[in-house]
């Protein structure tokens, strides 16, 4: 089934008043994050770089480059801010998201950010349990667990984040 973009406008929306994309909803017991020692990155290889941009102000919106998301609700920004995700070549399935084009970027509250695997052929990440993790661009080193919910019939993830950076799948 294809969802057009104002469909997709709309349940993000909706998603968003009920929490960062509806996590606020699910069950909310901590779980420890995995060791970052043993969670590996999802390989999925891209060969070409793709980006979009957008100037998103105080009233919020959305950027979308293919089925990857930044959802950033009303009142995440204070100012008219230019918005780029990035997903990189790369062997990894991974996304960048920035501000201003600045290396760091800290909200008001906290975003929504969906990201694609349908590119992905590995037949154990219908199995696996997934998580996104801040990385470093470079070195793709593992920094912060991001967790997330995975819409496995779907083939995404989404998490929320309260700042931008580089972000990685991982099993």
């Amino acid at each position: 089934m294809k969802i057009s973009l104002t469909a997709l406008r709309r349940r993000f929306a909706a998603l968003l008043a009920l929490g960062a994309l509806g996590i606020a909803s699910c069950d909310t017991t901590p779980t420890p994050p995995p060791d970052p020692g043993t969670a590996r990155l999802v390989v999925c290889p891209n060969p070409t770089t793709q980006t979009k941009q957008a100037i998103i102000g105080p009233l919020g919106g959305l950027l979308s480059l293919g089925n990857t998301v930044v959802a950033i609700p009303s009142g995440a920004l204070s100012l008219p801010t230019l918005i780029t995700v990035t997903i990189p070549a790369s062997q990894y399935m991974e996304v960048d998201v920035t501000a201003n084009d600045l290396l760091s970027f800290v909200f008001n509250k906290d975003i929504g950010i969906r990201i694609d695997y349908s590119r992905c052929t590995d037949p154990a990440l219908a199995t696996s349990k997934l998580s996104v993790w801040h990385i470093d661009a470079q070195t793709k080193e593992l920094l912060e667990f991001m967790g997330g919910q995975d819409n496995k019939s779907q083939r995404y993830i989404e998490f929320s984040t309260g700042h931008l950076s580089a972000y990685a799948v991982a099993f």
